[in-house]
């Protein structure tokens, strides 16, 4: 072949050919032993195919992680870490080593891998489908659309602009003429998996910013998906003919129609037999043909394979039970090996050598002024809708952000000869570059838990007498539904105090994109999980035996762990309540056995601990012990509480509580106040007396409460205090905080498993008592705060 360079091996022929935008390489391989190798002992392993797509994705693996931890006080993403990966062990940098680029990277082997890689990122778009909500863009607010929009709009008008000033000004070459207006649409795109993804990782996903970003994102892609449909419908009218053109729309808008009336429908009714209890699992099997089905019907019309996959994904209910399930089969395998390497090839395929010529200066002033004219035409859009300033900026820098949607147009663009090799590599680079540098500055610039602390704090009232209290229950399940019951009841709602209690079933983020705080009707899901009915039928009985002295309202908050505590924040300061009560990580069987530990738990306790707008109270529920329902039921039996005082403002919010039960017709209260005769903190010991005067005052005569006073010297005596009614209680109620150099609990502060619970609180978590315990903490501060942020980062 004419203009042909020959290069001969046993296995191979590889040569170079002319093409339409640059060199390409022309591959003749044997077809003998071209997948496994036989050894060492035969031939050389990396002359054969599965040896080296092993060592690849092994190499690709080692340098992301390398690169990842090197680059961590920038907070970069895994999709940033694999991208450079790539162009680290492509030819940017390791392959200039001729001999090592062609055994590590043959053009047979690259072949493989980059198969293997798309049908990995054909997955990965099929599970984002299935996680993303189509309800949210029927649910988008006016400014939500119109920022949406504007975002979608302005990098693209003024990339043209920035195009036809340079045009004026310089003759640019006709690949760059041809390469503008895709140009121009890639730096259009928000693309709504890559943001939610970014949100994911800075924590703020359920955070008002979050929410609203998700929502803006998703009217942005919209926009993209309906102009992508129509310039593939362009290209084919430029190179082919009109009436192809609209049959390409036809045959896709068919195409789209089976998915919609075919295929959802046959799902659905899978769904309700496997629901019937026809089948007990989601027919994995043959959503997986149909998938595979789906992607070559849509290469067959014209759209990328991943089209086809992301529609029918899109087709499939979200969330549980079909979503959820394809989500966990799938996302591990996905994400953790098939993604990465997509990833890795298109880092691989980026040669920054390729960024030479004189007109590379000039395609990076039209990407740059694409990023510019996004960040502008979103922060101005955003402001003139009345978003406040310093919430307009980061949503911009974070509409600015890219990842692998992204990067899949540039490598399909590539691949079918739209840009040229030099501006791949440049809008990689830039992706890469932008997006590195976002994300620390948008985690600068926003903290949701700021707007927690700025209003104030609310504490329990000190009177019981025309307040109203307002309790936000957290419920993770229903196994800590009897005690949290027995609590509410005890609290003595009471027409001329009444409670208003905010239960929000906390559930964990899964088989969906966008996180969910709504009232808990509204979400079918949630509303139909396991013991769901159970749960709201308890607190409604609640409601309708304390007619007029209690009310209850239920949420449903679905979120990432990570963040879950800004919903449990937001509803609290939303609802302005003044108490918040949070399960304890760890449940323990009836026989007083460690049931089940769930450290995920664990740090949203402590978040909301660091951050909550009010008090808040850790239940350690040890099992279903005598239930302060008696009073329904109409047995005699006292819910014996116990309020350990040791002094402090922890404590003395416990005892305001604890006021509440005192005229409880079935609640026996005890207040054992421990003191020590060697340590008083004159500031302190002065409020604790003025809070128990206060309490002894307010109860009188009341016999079912008892005040005692318990003289001890250290920590032992304090523990005795304890074991002495360890057989005598329901509940026992106690601060949180209190001083470390006290003698009250010295020898206690040594060892502590549960810091976040505070010293007596770790005790009773962690020991062999059989009763339940309630750790109240006041208002957080700063410095209490602090260690629960350190524990997370271990």
């Amino acid at each position: 072949m004419e203009g042909m360079k020959n290069w001969q091996s046993k296995d191979a022929t590889i040569g170079s050919v002319s093409g339409p935008f640059q060199t390409e390489i022309l591959v003749c391989q044997r077809t003998d032993n071209i997948v496994n190798s036989q050894g060492v002992w035969y031939s050389n392993p990396f002359d054969s195919a599965m040896p080296i797509l092993m060592f690849q994705i092994i190499l690709v693996f080692f340098t992301a992680r390398i690169l990842f931890l090197f680059l961590k006080p920038l907070r970069p993403s895994l999709t940033i870490a694999y991208i450079l990966a790539g162009i680290v062990i492509g030819p940017s940098v390791l392959g200039h080593n001729r001999r090592y680029l062609a055994k590590v990277f043959p053009p047979g082997g690259i072949t493989i891998l980059m198969t293997f890689s798309e049908l990995g990122f054909l997955i990965h778009l099929f599970t984002i489908g299935v996680q993303i909500d189509t309800g949210i863009l029927r649910r988008a607010r006016k400014r939500e659309l119109l920022i949406g929009t504007m975002c979608f709009l302005s990098p693209y008008a003024v990339a043209y602009l920035s195009y036809f000033a340079l045009k004026g000004l310089v003759d640019l070459d006709g690949s760059l003429r041809y390469s503008v207006p895709y140009i121009a649409i890639v730096n259009s795109l928000s693309s709504f998996p890559v943001i939610t993804s970014l949100l994911t990782d800075l924590r703020i996903l359920n955070s008002d910013l979050g929410r609203f970003a998700a929502h803006v994102s998703l009217v942005c892609d919209s926009w993209a998906w309906a102009l992508s449909l129509l310039s593939n419908a362009a290209g084919v009218a430029f190179q082919h003919s009109k009436s192809e053109s609209l049959w390409s729309i036809f045959s896709t808008l068919m195409f789209i129609s089976l998915i919609v009336f075919i295929v959802r429908p046959v799902t659905k009714w899978s769904i309700q037999c496997a629901e019937d209890g026809k089948e007990e699992e989601v027919h994995f099997f043959e959503i997986m043909v149909i998938l595979l089905g789906c992607a070559l019907l849509s290469e067959t019309v014209g759209q990328h394979s991943g089209f086809g996959a992301f529609l029918m994904g899109l087709a499939l209910p979200h969330g549980p039970p079909l979503g959820t399930t394809l989500v966990q089969k799938l996302e591990t395998v996905s994400d953790s090996l098939l993604v990465p390497t997509f990833l890795a090839v298109s880092g691989v395929r980026t040669d920054i050598s390729s960024v030479v010529a004189a007109s590379s200066g000039y395609t990076q002033v039209i990407i740059m002024m694409g990023y510019v004219g996004k960040f502008s035409g979103t922060l101005v859009t955003a402001v003139g809708c009345g978003t406040p300033f310093w919430d307009a900026v980061p949503l911009s820098l974070i509409m600015c952000c890219k990842g692998i949607i992204e990067v899949a147009i540039y490598v399909m663009w590539y691949d079918r000869k739209i840009i040229d090799q030099q501006v791949y590599a440049q809008l990689v680079l830039t992706m890469v570059i932008v997006t590195t540098l976002v994300r620390p500055i948008v985690a600068y610039l926003y903290d949701p838990s700021s707007r927690y602390t700025i209003n104030g704090r609310r504490t329990l009232p000190q009177s019981k007498e025309g307040v109203k209290v307002q309790i936000l229950v957290c419920l993770h399940n229903e196994d800590s539904v009897p005690t949290v019951m027995n609590l509410l009841e005890a609290s003595n709602p009471a027409p001329h105090s009444p409670i208003s209690v905010f239960v929000l079933h906390l559930k964990e983020l899964r088989g969906r994109c966008a996180s969910v705080l709504v009232p808990h009707h509204l979400d079918k899901a949630a509303s139909k999980a396991p013991g769901s009915d159970h749960v709201v039928n308890a607190f409604t009985n609640y409601a309708q035996r304390n007619c007029g002295s209690a009310v209850v309202q239920h949420f449903t908050a679905i979120s990432p762990y990570e963040s879950m505590h800004d919903d449990v924040c937001a509803l609290a300061l939303d609802k302005r309540t003044h108490l918040i009560i949070v399960p304890f990580h760890r449940t323990w069987a009836i026989d007083g056995s460690v049931g089940s530990t769930n450290r995920s738990l664990r740090n949203v306790n402590m978040n909301v601990m660091g951050k909550a707008p009010c008090s808040v109270g850790v239940l350690i529920d040890r099992g279903p012990l005598v239930s302060a329902l008696h009073a329904a039921a109409g047995e005699a039996t006292p819910y014996r509480v116990f309020v350990l005082f040791l002094g402090g403002a922890d404590d003395r919010e416990a005892l305001t509580y604890s006021l509440r039960m005192a005229d409880h017709p079935w609640v026996s209260l005890t207040i054992v106040w421990v003191k020590s005769r060697e340590h008083e903190n004159e500031g302190e010991s002065q409020l604790d007396k003025e809070a128990m005067g206060d309490f002894r005052a307010k109860v009188g005569n009341n016999r079912k409460v008892k005040c005692v006073e318990e003289m001890t010297r250290d920590g032992v005596g304090t523990i005795r205090a304890i074991r002495s009614v360890d057989t005598a209680v329901d509940l026992l109620i106690v601060g949180k905080h209190h001083d470390p150099s006290s003698p009250l609990v010295s020898g206690l502060t040594e060892w502590s498993e549960y810091p976040e619970l505070g010293v007596i609180g770790d005790l009773l978590a962690t020991s062999d008592f059989r009763f339940s315990v309630l750790v109240v903490q006041r208002e957080p501060t700063a410095e209490r705060s602090l260690p629960f942020t350190e524990l997370m980062d271990q």
